[in-house]
């Protein structure tokens, strides 16, 4: 978590280069990727005191699901989600985490993922279908205003 305050937005943590849950599994290993997910399972139990922590069990299943259901996510946007959770953005835990909780907080941060993205595809294709002093999406940047929806613009690369 150490480097984890270098991502600040949903667009900055999945324009990584950091490699995706299925590409971990396919060129490590499926154990590789569980194992590394389970990691991250098991600090945020510890990090959170809980009454009611997961169990090694509970874990080992939640990271199994969490690979086979997001794995197009990066090693960088489980940095972001992680710290997000822990910030308390997704909400209490009333002292315990399930895998149920998890994997609510993983659908609701792809769910951001998507709409991020299909809002970047979607300024990417305006500022390619418009090269001229009037792109909207370019004067937005230019102007200190590079905020849409509530989401941050980044560059397209064309």
């Amino acid at each position: 978590m150490r480097h984890a305050g270098k991502l600040t937005t949903v667009s900055l943590a999945m324009n990584t280069t950091a490699p995706t849950l299925a590409a971990l599994h396919r060129e490590k290993g499926k154990d590789f990727a569980i194992g590394l997910t389970m990691g991250w399972l098991v600090y945020l139990n510890d990090i959170l005191n809980l009454n009611k922590p997961m169990t090694e069990d509970q874990i080992d299943l939640c990271a199994t699901e969490v690979i086979d259901q997001y794995g197009s996510l990066k090693m960088s946007d489980l940095t972001f989600l992680f710290r997000k959770i822990i910030a308390g953005q997704y909400g209490e835990f009333y002292e315990s985490l399930t895998i149920q909780k998890v994997l609510t907080f993983f659908r609701q941060y792809f769910d951001e993922r998507c709409a991020t993205a299909e809002l970047e595809s979607i300024r990417c294709h305006a500022d390619f279908a418009s090269n001229d002093e009037f792109n909207y999406s370019k004067n937005l940047r230019e102007f200190g205003m590079g905020r849409v929806g509530g989401v941050d613009l980044v560059e397209c690369d064309m």
